[in-house]
């Protein structure tokens, strides 16, 4: 189940976590090698913004290796001393026909075949400011450019409308409202003229189908997808 929080106004951006210990370090390394061989060139290790501590209003966080991620996700019980909590954004792309969802390729390293709302990803470092604070926002709308193919033109200015906690995975996420006025043909063209797709296929379910496509592909859906959208939207209408 999620955990609904406040929504958070900063996000503070900490120094650098230390090294980890050499037993720890080639634990790490060893998962990131075997998956390296499994998935070829497309693995690549980035950073990603871990969270650290909840104040009133900010979220403050590190970003580290995505690889220690990685071999979390592979050996949960590495979380104990890993810690890595990802900040991640989604986003809620709707137009007047229904609500935006993607299915994850077959070859993804986390939740491959999972149909989740697009876009979504995580919190890289290039929207670190000087002020050393990240902004989300300008996360999902580069996620929508990658991910779907749309610019930030295409869509109002995204609206945060939910913070929320996926405790088994140790994942926040930043949910924002993205509506748009691009048909859904549209949409699936922008989509499909992407040199790498995230997703195989872009979907998008109307409105009055919303509820159906829900409970037919409940076992079929990203972590945290059911209850987020009956926590935002349990109308299954429109943010």
């Amino acid at each position: 189940m999620l955990r609904f929080l406040a929504l958070p106004q900063r996000f503070v951006v900490l120094p650098k976590s230390e090294a980890l210990s050499p037993s720890l370090e080639d634990v790490v390394e060893e998962i990131w090698q075997a998956e390296r061989r499994r998935r070829g060139s497309k693995l690549f290790n980035g950073t990603l913004f871990s969270v650290d501590e909840l104040t009133d209003g900010a979220v403050a966080g590190r970003f580290v290796e995505y690889r220690r991620f990685l071999a979390q996700v592979h050996r949960p019980e590495l979380f104990l001393e890993l810690q890595v909590r990802p900040l991640a954004v989604t986003g809620l792309l709707q137009n007047t026909e229904g609500l935006f969802f993607g299915r994850r390729n077959p070859g993804a390293a986390q939740q491959p075949d999972r149909w989740e709302l697009v876009p979504a990803g995580g919190i890289d470092a290039s929207t670190l400011t000087d002020g050393s604070e990240v902004e989300p926002g300008e996360q999902i709308l580069a996620e929508l450019k990658e991910e779907v193919g749309l610019d930030r033109a295409s869509v109002a200015t995204p609206r945060l409308v939910a913070f929320c906690e996926e405790p088994e995975h140790h994942v926040f996420d930043l949910v924002w409202k993205l509506e748009t006025s691009v048909e859904s043909m549209a949409v699936r063209k922008a989509h499909a003229q992407l040199g790498h797709r995230e997703h195989v296929q872009i979907l998008c379910v109307s409105w009055k189908e919303l509820e159906g496509f829900l409970e037919h592909n409940q076992g079929a859906l990203a972590a945290g997808i059911f209850d987020l959208i009956n926590q935002i939207a349990p109308q299954k209408g429109r943010v």
